[in-house]
């Protein structure tokens, strides 16, 4: 079925027009879609969302699949504040494994996680095997200390800073390149990698896939709250991800297409320590145009 609106339901308020993205919805003989238009369309089912008589049908979307009523909105600002406050980069885990019907309600509150374009080119992949991410642990230690070589290499430098950009330069020379010189990656200091998590979840797409950079970072933090609410404790790592991109091997062991790139991965599991204090750290680089 093609993007079509039910004339016969429709109540003209025009509310459909005013939220879509896109603008291809046009107010001529009754409200419609702009057929030339159409291959624009974002399928957002924003137009369906705000239909009170769901008269808006969108081509692989529906009603009675796709979308339900919204329930109360249930948190104000002082419970969210509270909530986000008591997040912390959780890098120390019980020996418990996370339950599958745990790692299922993070992956339902990512389906409502906002996107930037074609979220069906999206992948996550869940490492639910403590076993599996150990086996993996010496490639990816031996690749982070090849980044100590790389950075005091004015060759590799170079050709990283060409090839990568300023900015994942910088994020190497300043940040993970004096760690690693320090030892702290080597396993015979313990786990400095995925910290002893029981799970991992990756984020990756096609390297050409449409805003998969965005879609990643926006989806892991949702994942990262999710696993807060259930009581886990969760960490955004970029080393590892850093690791599986250039480790045939090690992304074939967790199963991700070699076409594709890992943006981002999340360590979860219970948490081993619990925190008495939020740490604040006030916005340097704010400013308001009123």
């Amino acid at each position: 079925m093609e993007n079509l609106i039910d004339q016969n339901l429709c109540k003209k308020c025009k509310l459909c027009m005013e939220v879509c993205p896109t603008n291809i919805i046009t107010n001529g003989d009754g409200l419609n879609f702009i057929e030339e238009n159409l291959h624009i369309c974002l399928k957002c089912a924003q137009c369906m969302a705000v239909c009170s008589t769901k008269a808006i049908h969108i081509e692989g979307i529906s009603y009675e699949n796709d979308l339900f009523d919204l329930p109360e909105q249930s948190v104000d600002y002082k419970n969210f504040k509270n909530f986000t406050a008591n997040r912390r980069s959780v890098r120390n885990f019980k020996d418990k494994a996370v339950p599958e019907e745990i790692i299922d309600d993070i992956l339902k509150t990512i389906e409502f996680a906002p996107f930037g374009s074609h979220p069906e080119k999206m992948h996550v992949t869940v490492v639910n095997n403590r076993q599996l991410i150990e086996e993996q642990l010496p490639a990816m230690s031996q690749f982070l200390d090849n980044v100590v070589k790389w950075i005091e290499s004015p060759f590799f430098s170079r050709i990283i800073r060409l090839k990568k950009g300023k900015e994942t330069f910088n994020t190497l020379k300043n940040h993970l390149y004096p760690i690693a010189k320090s030892g702290n990656y080597k396993l015979e200091k313990g786990d400095r990698i995925s910290r002893g998590a029981p799970a991992i979840l990756f984020f990756h797409a096609n390297k050409t896939a449409e805003e998969h950079s965005h879609n990643s970072m926006i989806w892991a933090i949702y994942a990262m709250f999710a696993a807060q609410s259930h009581g886990l404790g969760a960490t955004l790592v970029s080393l590892i991800p850093a690791a599986l991109n250039k480790l045939k091997d090690v992304k074939a062991a967790f199963k991700i297409p070699e076409s594709h790139e890992v943006v981002i991965s999340v360590i979860l599991g219970y948490p081993k320590v619990k925190y008495k204090r939020a740490i604040k750290r006030k916005l340097e680089n704010v400013q308001f145009l009123n």
